[in-house]
């Protein structure tokens, strides 16, 4: 009955402040207003799903390989690798708080005195006390810090998601600009072929008096202009090697691509489904919602921490008058109730609660943007690659006009029908042709590329989550 008096009031007060908390709560927008459109403006919508595996549309089997060596290998990915190792260390941290702490103390001792009249007293003693106490989560704090891990270690996994996609359509679009440079390198070969060609039939005019020395400079000054332009296109077919060899975590010294035409490569046709789809299809969305929902979980814990904190705890433990024994021993239990609450601290909780509603509203303000951006992302890439396909196809054209004109002007030439200077324009209009032909190939296969990282790569929410 002595324990009925302070118990009574303390309940009350834990009551009183209850109520309080619940009253403080205020409903907060949990996500952002946005009109998403019907479809794309470009890009038929579809229901059906991306395959995960995107990359194998374009069938390219080097290219997977290149994917497979980086998903082992990549600094990048093994860098997030470590990171949600990191987080999940923290939501086993966060969820530890679920149990109750125990601990444990022994000691054992010799005192020894000695009084003014030189009377010397020794003592020993030996304890050992077992404790355990458990903070009550009366304000949804503790609850709350638990759910704030939680969603900031699916915003990691997310990231990590959002990284492995951006690594491997940066692998892919490397890859193609690798094999367009090879293949602009044997473009050049080959005009230098026809211009080498051409040198011979302009000497041997020459050496029949049908041509000048002029025409021979102009000749060899083509062809040396041909044989130049293949300097700074191996530099870049190097650059774009070491680039790759980083990418997939080799050494550009050790690293050998396979080669494959880049005209073999398929553009796949992708159909981007509906906006409304996009949030949660792509990792770094659901990242930017995960930070939000963790932001939340920390305002709540920062309100909680405006109130008082109510801890349990009980303890046993056993005392001797002898070192290192418990024979004879006293015996002694206690528990206790304690009710905490901060009654000054400088404005710190206050200021942590009004930066955890900041921190919160900017999180949403982001999401928001994100989803924009998102959305923009897909439109540009869609306009791409259907830019780049028209492109194509009318570059494919010129290509086989601009042959078609070097035949009949070689001809001309050689008959003395047309001088040299239509015929060095004619393979300077081939070469050219060949030349932006193969980069516009690259160019819609990097669109495709953009689409698919673009719409997430396949990437889906897992259920429950």
């Amino acid at each position: 009955m002595m324990l009925a008096k302070p118990v009574k009031p303390m309940l009350t007060l834990v009551v009183a402040m209850g109520f309080l908390s619940a009253c403080t709560h205020t409903a907060l927008p949990t996500q952002p207003v946005i009109n998403y459109p019907a479809q794309f403006a470009t890009g038929v919508a579809a229901d059906e799903s991306m395959d995960p595996q995107w990359w194998q549309a374009f069938n390219a089997p080097a290219l997977n390989q290149l994917l497979d060596m980086a998903d082992q290998q990549s600094p990048d990915l093994l860098i997030t690798r470590e990171r949600v190792r990191q987080a999940e260390y923290q939501l086993n941290i966060a969820n530890a708080s679920w149990f109750p702490s125990l601990d444990l103390s022994a000691s054992s001792g010799r005192r020894r005195s000695e009084a003014p009249d030189g009377v010397v007293s020794r003592t020993e003693s030996s304890s050992l006390d077992v404790r355990i106490s458990y903070e009550v989560d009366l304000w949804g704090g503790v609850a709350a810090e638990r759910r704030a891990a939680r969603a900031s270690y699916n915003a990691t996994r997310y990231d990590q998601d959002a990284a492995q996609l951006s690594l491997r359509a940066a692998i892919a679009s490397g890859w193609f600009q690798w094999l367009a440079l090879r293949e602009r390198i044997d473009t050049a070969q080959k005009n230098i072929d026809i211009a080498q060609r051409i040198m011979r039939v302009v000497d041997a005019r020459y050496r029949n008096g049908s041509a000048s020395a002029a025409d021979v400079a102009q000749q060899k000054t083509n062809l040396l202009s041909q044989q130049a332009s293949l300097l700074p296109l191996q530099l870049q077919a190097r650059q774009a090697s070491a680039a790759l060899a980083i990418l997939v975590g080799k050494t550009p010294q050790e690293f050998v691509l396979a080669e494959e035409p880049i005209s073999a490569m398929t553009v796949p046709e992708i159909t981007p489904g509906t906006p409304a789809q996009l949030i949660l299809r792509r990792p770094d969305l659901a990242a930017s919602e995960a930070s939000l929902l963790a932001a939340d979980a920390n305002l709540v814990a920062a309100r909680a921490a405006l109130f008082p904190s109510l801890n349990l705890s009980a303890g046993i433990g056993r005392s001797a008058s002898e070192l290192f024994s418990l024979n004879p021993a006293t015996q002694a239990s206690n528990w206790s109730l304690s009710l905490a609450q901060t009654l000054f601290s400088g404005g710190r909780l206050l200021n942590q609660k009004g930066y955890s509603e900041a921190r919160r509203a900017e999180l949403l303000l982001q999401y928001h943007k994100a989803i924009l951006t998102a959305l923009q992302e897909v439109d540009i890439a869609l306009a791409s690659a259907d830019n780049t396909r028209q492109q194509e196809e009318q570059q494919t054209e010129i290509t086989a006009q601009a042959e078609r004109s070097l035949r009949l002007t070689e001809a001309r030439y050689r008959e003395g029908s047309d001088d040299l200077l239509s015929l060095l324009s004619a393979q300077r209009t081939l070469f050219q042709a060949q030349d932006a032909l193969v980069q516009q190939h690259q160019a819609r296969l990097t669109a495709a590329v953009d689409v698919y990282k673009a719409l997430g790569g396949g990437w889906q929410l897992a259920t429950g989550e």
